[in-house]
């Protein structure tokens, strides 16, 4: 097993549980546009990544994953960047065959239903992000996430609860943990608990109430 990169607290020489330190901030979710529109239960065997196409989202690794899924997995990517024409070319087959689609960019207003779409969002970049948006909107769409533990991810993707933990980039090892992902028999309720922990903690209301706490405490 892994060791997880430390939180952005602990980085800055903080105590993420601390009571005086605040790890949501001021992040949230526009959770009415954010929703689950399509039930889980309905949602074909899909898995996408949402991000930028480059190395350091590890996309060359995933191009490998999409390649040995089994055939009845469609594997999307959602993003553009410096990797697209590598990726077109690498799953050319993949792509005629249907096993693989590239949906290039999209406006931020389309990602729900692009979040509708998947069973699983799969996120395997290098530790340099903080919490990537992409999985706060995926868990308030009700899809859950399998990402690598690094800095604030912890925090809201909880193994087995609202997503999975990936402890390596190795592609087969990303093969075998999406394969047993989508083989359980749960996922209809981590997608409803990755819902829930947004409009519990990253809802526009829940960050009125997180500010007013701390605007209080100062008082």
């Amino acid at each position: 097993m892994g060791t997880a990169t430390p939180r952005p607290g602990r980085a800055l020489n903080l105590d993420p549980d601390d009571p005086d330190v605040y790890p949501t901030g001021a992040r949230y979710v526009r959770t009415a546009q954010f929703d689950v529109a399509v039930p889980f239960e309905e949602r074909e065997r899909r898995v996408g990544f949402l991000g930028r196409l480059d190395e350091e989202k590890n996309v060359r690794e995933l191009a490998a994953v999409a390649a040995s899924l089994p055939p009845d997995v469609t594997f999307t990517f959602v993003g553009n960047g410096d990797l697209r024409g590598w990726l077109e070319t690498r799953l050319e087959d993949e792509i005629a065959a249907g096993r693989v689609e590239l949906r290039g960019w999209v406006d931020h207003d389309a990602v729900p239903a692009e979040l509708n779409r998947l069973r699983l969002v799969v996120l395997v970049s290098e530790p340099t992000e903080g919490l990537p948006t992409a999985i706060l909107e995926a868990l308030a769409c009700g899809t859950p996430v399998l990402a690598r533990p690094v800095s604030g991810v912890p925090d809201v993707v909880r193994d087995g609860e609202t997503g999975f933990r990936l402890d390596s980039t190795d592609p087969e090892a990303i093969e075998s943990t999406i394969r047993a992902v989508l083989d359980r028999d749960d996922l209809d309720t981590i997608s409803a608990n990755g819902r829930d922990l947004i409009e519990r903690e990253y809802s526009f209301e829940a960050a009125q109430c997180r500010y007013r706490e701390i605007l209080a405490a100062l008082a």
